[in-house]
């Protein structure tokens, strides 16, 4: 059986690409499974397929748009309902005599050949206030009608655990049966022999940090309000690093750093290399996710499997998620985020069981493969697709 993975303007065949591909990839390249496997990806390189260790990468290469064909398509597909995109991959996938496509995320993409949709989030039901999911980027009507669009007609919806799927089917009733839980996987770079340096300029101890793009249910401004309490009423000088790109609430928080005159506090490291991420993890007094969307995510994954003691929020998805490894608050108060900061500077064996917990947690995950998971999909699939020529 040909098995597509689509990733979108990801390309898996480049370096740097995202954490979950290159461990997906990993995975395949291990386990030497019987299916074919072609990543689909969107590029700007000449449309084509490479073939490297097996694997087989189909670049899509964007219309010219200002050409008289990419008009004529574009009109055509207005009338049928569909987009652009819709018809080059899904002629890259018959060309490829692709069996079953995976969507690695929420794609808003109609095929003509069977599909797995994932589900990251579906924080535009659940949490419609955020601007991100309602009226910035990608705005509430265009989420509804991707859902509403990829769900029904998916062969299997992915999420990652019992919170992921009771909000599916809460908010879109469905066969439960077609739901399938996949678990993140712990990213491959944290079972990787490295030697750390023994600092990184302008990282002082002891602090806290928190990787994750400034968007608004990111929850960053309940850190900097933490962070200016231990100093203000418990006296207690905390540093905080945050690593990730400006989502459009940079800015925000940047004023919000900077009224409370914690410029010396709190920095933004911005984008960083695996290296540093580990070095961050390896010696932060905690990381602190204090995400207000799940229903899971792997940074709370990644402390674990690296010995740094985890600060959640605590959304049923995340408790799940950590099995008891992690310290859960009340991630819209930040005296409640001050609070665990502050146990876990002045217990440290409390500061220990947790990482201990958090190994326990990670050894689990050792042999774990999210692609063998997925893997099982494929195969009972196949059952059925063998069923038609």
């Amino acid at each position: 059986m040909r098995i597509g993975i689509y990733t979108g303007q990801t390309s898996p065949a480049a370096g740097g690409a995202h954490t979950l591909i290159e461990t997906i990839k990993k995975d395949i390249l291990r386990m030497k499974c019987a299916h074919e496997v072609f990543f689909f990806f969107e590029s700007n390189q000449p449309a084509g397929e490479t073939v490297e260790e097996g694997i087989r990468y189909v670049s899509i290469q964007p219309p010219n748009v200002r050409s008289f064909g990419f008009r004529l398509k574009r009109k055509v597909c207005t009338i049928l309902g569909r987009s652009i995109a819709d018809l080059r991959l899904d002629a890259a996938l018959r060309s490829a005599k692709i069996d079953i496509v995976w969507f690695l995320g929420p794609y808003d993409i109609e095929v003509s050949i069977p599909y797995v949709f994932t589900v990251w989030d579906l924080g535009h039901r659940t949490q419609p206030s955020f601007p991100e999911v309602s009226v910035e980027g990608w705005k509430w009507d265009a989420r509804e009608r991707t859902y509403q669009k990829m769900l029904y007609r998916a062969s299997y919806v992915i999420t990652g655990n019992e919170a992921g799927k009771k909000e599916i089917l809460d908010n879109y009733p469905m066969n439960p049966d077609k739901i399938r839980i996949v678990p993140f996987p712990i990213p491959s770079f944290c079972f990787e022999p490295v030697e750390l340096p023994p600092s990184i300029d302008g990282v002082e101890k002891p602090f806290v940090f928190y990787p994750a793009q400034f968007w608004a249910h990111k929850n960053h401004i309940r850190l900097v309000e933490a962070i200016r309490y231990l100093r203000d009423v418990k006296d207690i000088r905390i540093n905080c690093y945050f690593v990730g790109s400006d989502k459009g609430n940079s800015a925000y928080i940047e004023r919000a750093i900077a009224s409370g005159d914690l410029g010396d506090r709190i920095r933004n490291l911005g984008f960083v290399e695996n290296d540093t991420l580990r070095y961050l993890y390896a010696n932060a007094l905690a990381m602190t996710f204090m995400s207000l969307l799940g229903p899971n995510n792997l940074p709370p994954l990644e402390a674990a499997a690296l010995g740094c003691p985890v600060v959640i929020s605590d959304l049923p998805g995340h408790i799940e998620e950590m099995e008891g490894a992690a310290l859960p608050v009340d991630a819209t108060s930040y005296e409640k985020v001050a609070e665990a900061i502050q146990s876990l500077l002045c217990d440290q064996e409390y500061r220990e069981d947790l990482i201990r917990k958090g190994k326990t947690l990670a050894e689990t995950y050792s042999t774990y493969s999210y692609y063998g998971r997925m893997l099982d999909i494929f195969n009972e699939f196949a059952l059925l697709r063998a069923t038609w020529a």
